[in-house]
């Protein structure tokens, strides 16, 4: 008694501490039993383990791990088989049976875990036959492979008779037609004009003046994104006189898609613009007198603008040297840009390189491709899979080599193929054009080795600009050649090649087209 009396009259704050700590006795009594077997415990799911009872509760079990995933395939539970599967990380969406490449990478690549070029064409896969249609229908990387380029012998007028002269600017393949640009004179005054032509060289529709005021324009480069063109002309519409950069998109049908955009803001002339589409948007680069009016000396200037028309950033300087920086060539690959052009540091005229991201920021420092003492003019520059291929004249009229020439460069910028002749004839070979096939390369140029007028002759290269084929001549008439020069190359229908020239056959300097006509040898 006397115990539980004791007890009874414990502290009531001893008999709270169970409250305080947290402690119950109903914590201490164990929980309620959960199975009695391993199947009651059994969620019915393969791939999380199996569950077991142990002592009346539920043990999860160990999910199943899957070894052997690689940088191509996952190696993963399947709960449906109930066992590791192994899946591949890329798709075959057009059931053509090859897959496409990871993202980032290309068919021949490191780990690209895919070898289907195009997945929404099932035509397009390794080992099919590969046809004149400008594809890499066997995605080896080479477009048309083997295929002979033939000059069709016939041109056209581009340019009306009552506009000139006139001269090419650009062109380019929009999927159904040739657009094609040029500049012409009309009352005194030159602007820039548009065209279409159709795959024989037929035009479509009445040329298009593309700028309107009175006052001088000349160009247009072009370049196509897939659905709109981008024009970059010189334009000297403004009160200073001077000439300044200006933009505009056309539709493919030359339609201007808002006002001209006035590029440069700048003292002296900014002149020669050339453009490309990196992908993701319009790159403009063209030669500013704006750091030495008065003094004779250019730099090379550079224009972002997006695929809406937007400018990103302000006009950035992409070289700077002591002498001209002019004539400015672009090209751009998978990763990077490159510019060549024509600059006299060394003395003396030569070309020169150098790469940069497609933000602008170099890459390499400049770098001379023309052999030391030469004068070398007509930069080209253009990315063939996996190099830079350059071209360029000897203008020195005191050389007893007035020949095309050319070099490459791997894809870091780094010498590859040294400076060699292209062309070997006793005429005066110049204005040289270029046009990527993967592995090869076109090269088209002014020859007049058959008198006093030049005519345009073409040729195939291997990567490595050895000659492929005999050279072949593009133009001339019954009456031989008729002072042909300035060709500009695009990539038509059915692995056709375009060709835009300047030419003065009806007695008038104005712009023509002919084409080259693919064919694979069976």
């Amino acid at each position: 008694m006397t115990t539980r009396w004791r007890l009874g009259l414990l502290p009531w704050f001893l008999l709270a501490c169970g409250a305080r700590t947290g402690l119950n006795v109903r914590d201490a009594e164990p929980p309620p039993p959960q199975c009695a077997t391993d199947s009651e415990c059994d969620n019915g799911m393969f791939c999380d383990g199996l569950e077991t009872c142990r002592e009346e509760q539920c043990i999860p079990g160990a999910p199943l791990i899957c070894m052997g995933s690689t940088a191509c395939t996952v190696v993963a539970c399947d709960e449906t088989a109930r066992m590791c599967r192994s899946t591949p990380v890329t798709a075959d969406r057009d059931g053509d049976g090859f897959r496409a490449p990871r993202a980032g990478t290309s068919p021949g690549g490191l780990d690209r875990c895919g070898e289907d070029c195009d997945d929404t064409d099932p035509a397009v896969r390794p080992g099919a036959i590969e046809r004149c249609n400008g594809v890499d229908d066997d995605c080896n990387g080479v477009i048309d492979d083997n295929a002979t380029l033939t000059p069709t012998g016939n041109v056209v007028r581009v340019s009306e008779a009552a506009v000139a002269p006139s001269g090419p600017g650009g062109v380019q393949w929009t999927g159904s037609r040739y657009g094609v640009s040029y500049w012409g004179y009309d009352a005194g005054r030159a602007h820039v004009y548009f065209r279409q032509i159709d795959r024989d060289g037929t035009p479509t529709m009445l040329q298009q003046q593309v700028t309107t005021t009175p006052n001088d324009a000349f160009g247009a480069a072009l370049a196509w994104n897939g659905r709109v063109l981008g024009a970059v002309w010189q334009d000297r519409r403004d009160p200073s006189g001077g000439y300044e950069i200006y933009f505009n998109r056309l539709t493919p049908d030359g339609e201007r898609l808002g006002p001209d955009q006035r590029i440069t803001f700048a003292r002296g002339f900014s002149v020669n613009a050339t453009i490309a589409w990196t992908g993701e948007e319009f790159l403009l680069v063209w030669q500013d007198e704006r750091d030495t009016v008065g003094e004779g000396g250019y730099e090379l200037y550079a224009q972002r603008i997006d695929g809406e028309g937007r400018l990103i950033l302000p006009n950035q300087r992409l070289t700077r040297d002591a002498s001209n920086s002019e004539s400015p060539s672009l090209a751009v690959s998978d990763t990077g840009v490159a510019l060549a052009w024509t600059d006299g540091r060394s003395g003396q005229r030569a070309v020169w390189f150098a790469t940069f991201t497609r933000g602008l920021t170099r890459v390499i420092a400049d770098q001379q491709v023309s052999p030391v003492g030469q004068s070398a003019v007509g930069a080209q520059v253009v990315w063939n899979r996996d190099r830079w291929v350059l071209a360029w004249y000897d203008d020195d009229g005191a050389s007893p080599d007035h020949e095309v020439w050319g070099a490459t460069r791997d894809a870091s910028g780094n010498p590859q193929v040294a400076s060699r002749r292209l062309t070997a004839d006793p005429g005066f070979s110049r204005y040289p054009s270029l046009l990527p096939l993967g592995d090869r390369v076109l090269v088209a140029w002014a020859d007049d080795r058959d008198g006093e007028q030049y005519s345009l002759w073409a040729r195939v290269f291997h990567a490595d600009l050895t000659p492929l084929g005999a050279e072949s001549r593009v133009t001339r008439t019954a009456m031989g050649p008729t002072a042909s020069v300035y060709p500009s190359l695009a990539r038509g229908p059915q692995g056709d090649v375009g060709v835009l020239f300047r030419d003065q056959r009806e007695g008038r300097i104005q712009a023509w087209f002919t084409r080259l006509q693919c064919a694979i040898p069976r």
